[in-house]
């Protein structure tokens, strides 16, 4: 059934060679797939990096968005103190404690809200 001679050419040296070979190849291919998942996941623009650089950036964008709110705010409060005395005259009753004259200000001393 089986021929010697034809068992002996396909297990001989060559062969045995052939497979080495095969094997080392394959090997350095698995080593290089875990050297490229490696350097592609943790390397220095790795996709460890990149997550990191999208959650700052959408940080900043909603950072942005909040700061745009507050320029438009800012130009309205602008524009109203510069169409409108009232706002004028809003500031400087609140802030500034001024009243016109023959007017009464009443200060209500805070300790004393609390306690009532």
């Amino acid at each position: 059934m089986y021929d010697n001679n034809n068992f002996r050419v396909y297990y001989s040296g060559e062969y045995a060679l052939k497979i080495y070979k095969r094997t080392i190849l394959r090997l350095f291919f698995a080593i290089e797939i875990v050297i490229f998942v490696g350097v592609y996941l943790f390397g220095g623009n790795g996709l460890q990096y990149l997550t990191r650089l999208k959650s700052e950036n959408s940080t900043l964008y909603f950072e942005i968005l909040s700061l745009k709110k507050d320029i438009s705010n800012l130009e309205k409060q602008i524009e109203d103190w510069q169409s409108n005395d009232f706002y004028k005259e809003k500031y400087a009753r609140e802030r500034l404690q001024m009243a016109k004259k023959g007017e009464v200000i009443y200060f209500l001393d805070a300790k004393n809200k609390e306690s009532s």
